[in-house]
């Protein structure tokens, strides 16, 4: 496979390699007919090739674009040549006000990416509504979301957080095919229409930061800034929102995570650093991986959260790896140390999960909104533990949307349930919400008949109205014979 990377293309004082010609440019080109990818991020060669719109047609098996960051207001009506052949288009961080009108032309594009422009309107007018699965639209200044968006009928994911959207449409309730959707920092300021809500394949979704969405004030888990130390040399990771350090908290080894200034936007996809250090606040559960205290900058009459201590965990490894372009918005396969689970390690991870999920709708109104095996970490002997609440709102307990929330969330859960049967004992659970071919092929031997049967299929439903609560599903797990001999963590 034939991938080209072309970033930034003027003098390279370290390299100090020089400028590419016109000619430098044609040849290069002329070479590369066969790529799959191309990468053309701040790029002199792209410039090039707007002015020879001949050289489009070129490449014939191109499947990927990215053409970030390139200060893009237009693009040229010759990319239609790309129709036949092209997936995948990034298009972040550029300045386009509209989408432009030759995308509606590609006609097999499956996965967009408008994020980081100035886009004010979300109309299907530009879509390739046929064939397009994946839309980001995220950190833009959008405020109007078209009726016409009906027509999306295939979107599965649609990424929307960081813009100005006050209220959603009832017509992206046409939508049926969509799983996954990141509202987060908008200005929803009115509730959400039920033809949405009550999608029947929706079943992960951001809020936070809207005025629909309560934001708790995180006092009971507050502490001071200068109570933490941490090395900026000993870095645990990093994330959208933040980095996460080695540190010390009370004389104990703590993981320390600082959230980016500017996490608010480009970077995050999901929420605000305030909204996940609050909900992280509010979580207290021994099988749930929150916040031991969040902490406000020591500047004087600071209100805004600088970070937050998390228990510091040894040898933690999701059980997942993150959703792909090919499977959009399921987990792409069990994570390398989590190939070869036994039957009692996946019903474990079930009991945890439903746990955790079951206090924080029952107790805290909390959703999780990224309930996926990436998110669930095998931690010391095995115990697994759900994790990762930037995507996290708390809703009204006593509003009549309240189980429109929690039905979402169990249909997530189901589907972590069918993933887990699928990978690790080639059975496929009774799913009526998606067509036995789903991501083309069978998805294992049919699951044998018993209570356990009844219950996933009660999950995986398209009719909300008829899924379980989390503490309907814990009752019902604790009353099946393989449950009632687990070690309960």
């Amino acid at each position: 496979m034939s991938i080209i990377k072309i970033r930034n293309a003027a003098r390279d004082e370290s390299s100090k390699k020089p400028r590419r010609t016109k000619c430098s440019n044609v040849i290069f080109l002329e070479g590369k007919k066969d790529a799959i990818e191309l990468k053309l991020s701040s790029s002199t060669v792209l410039s090039h090739m707007i002015r020879n719109a001949e050289i489009w047609g070129q490449f014939t098996r191109l499947k990927k674009l990215d053409l970030n960051s390139n200060g893009l207001k237009s693009l040229p009506s010759a990319l239609e040549a790309l129709a036949p052949s092209l997936e995948v288009l990034f298009l972040s961080e550029n300045n386009f006000e509209e989408i432009p009108s030759v995308i509606g032309t590609l006609r097999r594009l499956r996965m967009i990416s408008l994020r980081g422009n100035r886009l004010t309107e979300l109309s299907s007018l530009n879509l390739p509504s046929s064939s397009l699965l994946w839309l980001i639209l995220t950190n833009n200044q959008i405020s109007k979301i078209d009726s016409n968006v009906a027509s999306l009928k295939h979107v599965r994911k649609l990424m929307l957080s960081h813009n100005k959207i006050t209220h959603i449409p009832k017509e992206l309730g046409c939508c049926e095919s969509l799983e996954l959707v990141r509202l987060a920092n908008n200005d929803i300021n009115i509730p959400l229409p039920k033809e949405f809500l009550t999608l029947p394949k929706l079943a992960w979704i951001s809020l936070a930061g809207n005025p629909i969405a309560y934001c708790p004030l995180p006092k009971e888990k507050e502490i001071l800034m200068s109570s933490v130390s941490f090395d900026e040399s000993k870095i645990l990771g990093k994330g959208a929102s933040g980095t996460v350090y080695l540190g010390k908290y009370k004389g104990k080894d703590v993981a320390v995570k600082i959230f980016k200034q500017q996490s608010m936007g480009i970077s995050c996809s999901d929420g605000n650093p305030e909204d996940e250090a609050a909900i992280n606040a509010i979580i207290d559960h021994p099988l749930a991986i929150s916040a031991h205290g969040v902490f406000l900058s020591d500047e004087e009459g600071s209100k805004t959260h600088e970070g937050m201590i998390m228990p510091l965990l040894e040898n933690a490894e999701a059980l997942g790896k993150s959703p792909s372009f090919s499977t959009v918005t399921r987990d792409a396969a069990p994570s390398e140390s989590a190939k070869d689970m036994s039957r009692e390690q996946v019903l474990s991870v079930v009991w945890n999960v439903v746990t955790v999920l079951e206090h924080v709708h029952s107790d805290a109104n909390v959703v999780n909104g990224d309930v996926y095996l990436h998110n669930v970490l095998k931690c010391g002997e095995g115990v697994a533990k759900v994790s990762d609440w930037g995507a996290s709102f708390v809703y009204d307990g006593n509003s009549e949307l309240a189980t429109n929330f929690e039905a979402i969330e169990v249909l997530a859960f189901g589907r972590l349930v069918q993933d887990l049967f699928d990978w690790h004992f080639n059975t496929a659970v009774p799913d009526t919400t998606e067509p036995d071919d789903f991501l083309g092929g069978t998805r294992g031997e049919p699951m044998g008949e018993g209570p356990l049967k009844e219950l996933i299929a009660s999950m995986l439903q398209p009719d909300q109205a008829m899924r379980p609560s989390f503490r309907v599903i814990k009752d019902k797990l604790e009353s099946i014979d393989e449950f009632k001999g687990l070690r309960k963590s």
